[in-house]
């Protein structure tokens, strides 16, 4: 496939070479160039704007950073997509803003998918992150060699806006199962026992998860770099408060401690750094 990129950051860059890697013709567009010139040096095309990138391309792939530049991405494409083509939006984003691309994208007889991705730097560069997918099942389906190329598991989750849903129902797990991992090492702390045992005794038991297995370690070592940003986490998790659902209070806790850590310049560091918080106020 002919496959146009936007977005070659900490997760899309790996992302990029997977499709590479599997035989895809693969064109990329980065607002600064100097970045992504390994990847021309690998046999991936770099185009200098939008309207050039399309050009070259039958499908969009983008992975940007917040909703209000998913907005501005696309804002640009609909001045220069052809109808037919199929945009995927990977970027965790607004469950709004994805059906709201859908609609307009289906004026233009463009397909739109709104597939957020879950795994982290660790999965993207190893080729098995899972993707959510929301949109029309048979560009679903259209779109499987794309998937395939870095997802190992891949579920469509239904009509436009469904991909991004579950995205944010798997943050907000993730914000609660930080702060319950930095309360059980600090309660360690506090009786005596070394905040290792934790991670030594329980990953493989009931409590255990992939937050403590893959950064508790780091938060013991005050590791904080970055798989995941807090900067993107926040965002994630302002996404979760603004959808009208029941009050979500583990979330209302974590995004209060992570804005603090924003503001000491945490904002640039891994989700794990959320143990700062705990050993400065807890």
């Amino acid at each position: 496939m002919r496959i146009g990129w936007i977005g070659a950051g900490i997760m899309g860059k790996p992302m990029v070479r997977h499709l590479h890697h599997h035989g895809h013709e693969v064109h990329v567009y980065a607002r600064h160039p100097e970045k992504v010139q390994d990847l021309k040096e690998e046999g991936i095309f770099i185009q200098k704007d939008i309207p050039a990138l399309v050009s070259h391309v039958d499908v969009i792939g983008t992975m940007v950073g917040f909703p209000q530049d998913v907005r501005e991405v696309y804002a640009q494409l609909f001045k220069v997509l052809r109808p037919g083509m199929t945009c995927i939006d990977f970027t965790t984003s607004d469950p709004k803003l994805a059906i709201e691309l859908s609609k307009a994208g289906a004026e233009k007889q463009i397909q739109i998918l709104d597939a957020p991705v879950t795994g982290g730097d660790v999965g993207a560069q190893n080729g098995t992150l899972t993707i959510l997918v929301g949109g029309q099942k048979e560009a679903f389906e259209s779109m499987m060699p794309i998937f395939s190329a870095f997802g190992q598991e891949i579920h469509h989750c239904g009509k436009a806006g469904s991909g991004q849903k579950v995205k944010i129902a798997n943050q907000i797990m993730i914000a609660n199962t930080l702060q319950g991992i930095c309360e059980a090492f600090s309660y360690c702390k506090g009786q005596g026992l070394d905040p290792a045992l934790v991670i030594e005794c329980l990953q493989h038991g009931a409590a255990g998860s992939r937050q403590l297995s893959l950064l508790g370690e780091k938060m013991l070592q005050n590791d904080y770099a970055p798989g995941f940003y807090i900067k993107h986490f926040v965002k994630d998790l302002k996404i979760a408060l603004s959808q009208d659902q029941i009050q979500l209070n583990g979330v209302e806790n974590v995004i209060r401690e992570y804005l603090d850590l924003i503001d000491q310049g945490y904002g640039e560091k891994g989700t794990q750094a959320l143990i700062q918080a705990f050993q400065s106020n807890h």
